[in-house]
């Protein structure tokens, strides 16, 4: 007896996928009339994650910024010299936390993923003109961190707007 080869168990199996098809139009017409109908459906509805967003992924990231902000917030109102410098330095540690933070979660729609990864750009700039101003604050002794930094911010504050217009919106 001759061993069955891969093309004779392929030719079998098309035979009878055909046969099948002949024997049973009617449910074969419906499955593709089915899966065509629910496939448009899938590949057209847009979904709007924000709802889930806000309730599972946004509460951490306010967790986390709110420690950053009030950081910084102290660092401004710091009774000294020393406190303030401590307070920007700790911030600048919150700021690596919010990007963990953020980086750790994950959106699943196209416009999700956009304004989420809007919100990552934001921090790792953060933390990155952070570190820069720590380099030039090593340098320059006398150099007024707390407003270079808010410069900073100022410049980058689209970024984080573009994401914040995203989750409020609808």
């Amino acid at each position: 007896m001759k061993e069955p080869s891969l093309r004779s168990f392929v030719s079998s199996i098309l035979r009878n996928l055909i046969d099948g098809i002949r024997d049973n139009r009617l449910a074969a017409a419906l499955s593709v009339i089915a899966f065509l109908a629910v496939t448009t459906f899938a590949l057209s509805s847009q979904y709007d994650e924000r709802p889930r967003y806000r309730q599972v992924i946004l509460p951490d990231i306010e967790t986390a910024e709110n420690k950053f902000f009030k950081t910084l917030e102290a660092a401004e109102t710091a009774p000294n010299e020393i406190w303030r410098l401590h307070y920007f330095l700790i911030a600048h540690q919150e700021a690596k936390q919010v990007l963990k933070v953020v980086s750790r979660r994950q959106p699943r729609t196209r416009d999700g993923i956009r304004a989420h990864g809007e919100l990552i750009r934001y921090y790792d700039l953060v933390t990155e003109e952070m570190a820069i101003i720590r380099t030039e604050m090593s340098v320059d002794e006398k150099m007024d961190y707390l407003n270079e930094w808010k410069s900073q911010q100022e410049l980058l504050k689209p970024i984080r707007e573009d994401w914040a217009a995203w989750v409020m919106s609808r």
